[in-house]
């Protein structure tokens, strides 16, 4: 467990940084939640039992006339959590993701410790809003004087950027 003296120099890491962090993770999120819709397809279609979608489709047809099978609405909260655990995972087992280790980022406490559950689950949930609202969330981080993002604020977190070894 890191010390808080390991990060006394911390530089809070800047906004291009962390947009390319969040590339590398948004495509290695895909692919999780894609395997997940298909996991979860192969299980919906084998509890309802509908494996044959349309009997009569020829192949000569275009192919809009294709129906996908109804998955109902269980796979959003599925999806969700995912999306939810891999980020509350990662940021409190390493204080990385994947784009973060790459870019040399990692997560603390304001305090420079490792993040709680609470603080993660906290973070995850923030950032939605924070970003979906036309990245206004991450204005704080270019103009503010506290250098954070709405929720680095709200979850009392920081992301820093390592120093090169």
């Amino acid at each position: 467990m890191p010390t808080t003296d390991q990060h006394d120099d911390a530089v809070i890491a800047p906004l291009g940084r962390r947009l390319m962090a969040m590339l590398y993770d948004i495509f290695l999120l895909m692919a999780i939640l894609l395997c997940t819709s298909a996991v979860y397809t192969v299980i919906a279609v084998s509890i309802t039992g509908d494996f044959a979608q349309h009997g009569n489709v020829q192949t000569d047809e275009t192919l809009h006339e294709l129906n996908p099978t109804e998955l109902g609405w269980p796979i959003l909260p599925v999806l969700a959590s995912v999306y939810i655990g891999f980020f509350v995972y990662f940021w409190r087992n390493t204080g990385q993701t994947l784009g973060m280790l790459v870019w040399k980022l990692k997560l603390v406490s304001n305090d420079q410790t490792p993040i709680t559950y609470g603080q993660a689950l906290v973070r995850v949930i923030a950032a939605i809003p924070s970003i979906a609202l036309f990245g206004l969330g991450y204005i704080g981080l270019l103009i503010g004087s506290k250098k954070q993002t709405w929720h680095d604020g709200i979850s009392k977190t920081t992301v820093i950027r390592l120093a090169k070894k």
